[in-house]
């Protein structure tokens, strides 16, 4: 059968591919779902935002075949991720550190085998830098469970050290923050509200010390001239380096409040007035958008550098659930109570709850990130589930 191509702003999906990914996994699907209640609610809030996409791009006169072609791509990487992973993991805290060691190293194959332009352009931050920091910081667990806590903390703080140097300063952040974690809070105590406030006081402050010392090496130009200048100009913009670096976020705004529970479908149009109003929101900024940066906004869709919010958009509020659902599993696992000999996952678990939080809201979509999302959702697993270890029927 001859393949029938589509495509949506960075992804390309061939039917025959959806139709060979459903007759692998079809078999074990339905146990998996009913072998879990966050399975299940997963399964449904998928469904959902397939059919509030569909729903908005029927309502925005899009043809049905691509309404629905289009609709399908994501809730399925984000389904069969999830699936295959968590599956191949078992639910042991073993096997989904070790998975997420080896899918973490396939990962960074694949994009060296087939490089985007923003990789080729960049490959520690548009690649390689978040599988990395991922299989590190499985290292990080190992190390504690053998009793090397402080090689464990040297481990994170030195990956936040790399990241700042090689620019990628939100997983700098990140790992900052995670280390902030690490250090503040003890996983087998209760969380107090008392603990939780000391938790949260040395997370900000983790922040305010990267973006001080960011600044600090950046100013001494030990980063080279483009840095600086980047930072110059995005630290004079109103509302910081939020504003200046993801202009993406007005648009959104914009979008998902002139259409808050439908969605615009799968052929975002940008009317003129709202193309004005968003330019003009942040010229007020300080904000600088040249018309090769409005053509990357608005032209062919729109670039909303969020894979939450491009779903909103485009599904409408039912587009946001899934990835709202994630996030609350995740921060539900970080937060309980973590048995001592069960803490194998715990820095891991702390990572991946910190990235997804940056990437749901401020990364698009990148090539290969149904890993990512996999890792993340057998980690939920693992843990929700340390005391029942069901092979039969995960």
């Amino acid at each position: 059968m001859a393949a029938v191509r589509f495509t949506l702003p960075g992804t390309h999906l061939s039917v025959s591919g959806l139709v060979a990914v459903a007759a692998v996994t079809m078999p074990g699907l339905q146990r998996w779902i009913m072998a879990r209640r966050e399975n299940r609610v997963l399964a449904l809030l998928l469904v959902l935002w397939f059919a509030g996409q569909v729903a908005s791009s029927l309502c925005a006169d899009v043809p049905v075949v691509e309404a629905v072609l289009n609709a399908l791509v994501f809730p399925t990487l984000v389904g069969v991720g999830a699936f295959v992973l968590s599956r191949l993991a078992h639910g042991s805290t073993s096997r989904v550190a070790g998975l997420a060691v080896l899918a973490s190293a396939a990962y960074c194959v694949f994009l060296t085998i087939s490089p985007t332009g923003y990789f080729e352009q960049d490959p520690w931050k548009y690649g390689l830098g978040v599988p990395s920091t991922i299989i590190c910081f499985a290292a990080v667990g190992t190390l504690r469970r053998r009793g090397h806590p402080a090689a464990a903390l040297l481990l994170v703080a030195g990956l936040a050290a790399l990241h700042l140097f090689l620019g990628f300063r939100s997983l700098a952040a990140i790992c900052l923050v995670a280390l902030a974690v690490l250090i503040a809070r003890r996983p087998d105590r209760r969380l107090t509200i008392g603990r939780a406030a000391l938790t949260a006081c040395v997370c900000l402050f983790a922040v305010w010390l990267c973006a001080t010392a960011y600044s600090a090496v950046v100013e001494r130009g030990w980063l080279g001239q483009e840095q600086y200048d980047k930072q110059h100009y995005q630290s004079q913009v109103q509302g910081g380096y939020l504003v200046a670096s993801r202009p993406e976020m007005m648009m959104s705004a914009e979008l998902i409040t002139e259409q808050p529970l439908l969605g615009r479908g799968a052929d975002v149009v940008v009317s003129p007035q709202e193309r004005q109003d968003v330019v003009m929101e942040l010229y007020e900024r300080g904000v600088n958008i040249s018309l090769g940066q409005q053509r990357r906004l608005f032209d062919n869709g729109t670039n909303s550098h969020s894979l939450a919010l491009a779903s909103w958009i485009r599904g409408g509020v039912l587009g946001f659930l899934p990835w709202f659902f994630v996030l609350l599993m995740l921060y539900r696992t970080v937060l309980r109570r973590w048995q001592s000999s069960d803490q194998l996952l715990y820095p891991l678990a702390v990572f991946m709850t910190l990235l997804l939080t940056w990437d749901f809201f401020f990364s698009p979509w990148a090539p290969g990130y149904e890993i990512v999302l996999g890792i993340a959702w057998s980690v939920v697993l693992a843990v929700a589930h340390l005391n029942r270890p069901d092979r039969a029927k995960s």
